[in-house]
């Protein structure tokens, strides 16, 4: 059996901010800074290395990250990889896409729950449907 070592910065160990588990998590992104293809990690890769179970707490983890500047994802495809950058720039550019992506999903998410608690009032019989014919 070889060793390998990852260097850490002091300052990411005396972070106050970051729990032991997103200081994990950003450790294990940097191991594949110096990929060809850029980093593409699984979000159950890991789940899988750092024993986290939850796929919510995981993408809390990785959005705290995000929020102290330290990395930013994009996920190119559902079920895909996770496209993780370090570059300031290209962070900007993610960050703009994230959030209009989380938006499109909000608002969709929101337009359901309405329109579920319209046909529970309806099928209550709370409100009554006007039919366009007779107006």
């Amino acid at each position: 059996m070889t060793w390998t070592f990852e260097k850490v910065d002091i300052e990411l160990l005396d972070n106050l901010n970051l729990n032991s588990h997103e200081k994990l998590l950003y450790i294990l992104i940097c191991r594949f800074q110096n990929c060809k293809k850029g980093i593409n990690v699984s979000n159950k890769y890991l789940m899988r290395r750092t024993g986290i179970k939850s796929g919510v707490t995981l993408r809390k983890y990785l959005d705290n990250l995000t929020l102290f500047g330290l990395i930013a994802r994009h996920q190119p495809k559902r079920n895909k990889a996770n496209n993780y950058t370090f570059d300031r720039g290209k962070m900007q550019e993610i960050i703009r896409m994230n959030r209009g992506k989380r938006q499109r999903i909000s608002q969709s998410i929101k337009a359901g729950i309405r329109q579920k608690k319209l046909s529970q009032e309806i099928n209550k019989g709370k409100v009554v449907t006007i039919n366009p014919k007779f107006r």
